[in-house]
């Protein structure tokens, strides 16, 4: 397949990300691509209709703003990091060389679920969300929130601390691998729930460690004295309106991310996370 038509996204309109879009989009050009730029300050959303190939500039917190902007596409997309860790992203090249890449045939495909949430508000409404990172319920006060949650209709625990996480893969390398919870392969199909700082007095024996579930588990949870314990409900980083209960499930839906050909995931752990050297000796791949 020759690509025939990219859009260029940012999260603002300025910054080094921003800066780097002309020259981009002039590289792109040159190979008789067309190239259109949008950024999320814009209100009006761009028509992917066309589109075979969204170009992020920006960080981890980028991709998941413009995720969340155009309402998780079908339309791949292909990371550049202008970011600190950048576990979603790509290597931040010159323009001539990023334009030869995020054009290539040859990249892989990483498939990530898209979480959704009916999240329960104080005033009875129902909220609709979603997430491809994470959910998050933390304490919305001074008081530890008490949390009981249910697997499938069974009650797993009643939790009291300040809070809990469920992750995808792709969200398992950012605040639950913070909260203690595992490093989930992007290609294992599951969701984590991570305790946050659970209380340990024998009265509550609130969950201690996580839990790794198939994508097809559905998860419930229900808050009890939020009007003294309010729980606030955050949805891959953007907080939402204190609730009472939400319903975690895989919405079926999934986003695609694109690597290059040569990404390797025990590669991108040890760089980012781990933070050491491989020597020659253990390969140059490490696993995709």
């Amino acid at each position: 397949m020759t690509l025939s038509q990219l859009l260029i996204t940012t999260e603002y309109g300025g910054g080094p990300a921003f800066d780097a879009v002309a020259p981009l989009a002039s590289a792109l050009e040159e190979r008789e691509i067309a190239v259109r730029h949008w950024c999320c300050e814009e209100s009006e959303l761009p028509d992917l209709a066309s589109v075979e190939r969204i170009v992020v500039l920006g960080g981890d917190g980028t991709m998941m703003a413009i995720l969340r902007a155009l309402e998780f596409p079908s339309v791949p997309l292909y990371g550049v990091n202008f970011g600190q860790v950048g576990f979603l992203m790509n290597p931040r090249l010159a323009a001539s060389d990023l334009a030869e890449v995020v054009s290539r045939e040859d990249v892989l495909e990483q498939t990530f679920p898209v979480l959704e949430a009916a999240l329960t508000l104080e005033s009875g409404e129902v909220m609709s969300l979603r997430a491809v990172n994470d959910f998050v319920l933390e304490r919305a006060s001074g008081q530890t929130v008490h949390l009981r949650t249910y697997i499938d209709g069974v009650l797993l625990n009643r939790y009291s601390g300040d809070g809990l996480i469920v992750a995808t893969p792709g969200g398992s390398t950012a605040y639950s691998l913070a909260a203690g919870g595992p490093v989930v392969h992007w290609a294992v199909p599951g969701m984590v729930i991570t305790p946050l700082y659970p209380h340990r007095p024998v009265q509550f024996h609130s969950l201690q460690f996580p839990i790794l579930l198939p994508l097809s588990s559905q998860i419930r949870v229900e808050a009890d004295e939020v009007q003294k314990r309010g729980v606030r409900f955050v949805a891959d980083g953007a907080t939402q309106e204190c609730g009472h209960s939400v319903e975690i499930r895989d919405s079926g839906d999934r986003v695609r991310i694109l690597r290059d050909a040569d990404y390797g995931f025990v590669d991108t752990l040890v760089l980012k996370i781990i933070g050491r050297k491989r020597s020659p000796s253990e390969g140059s791949n490490g696993g995709s």
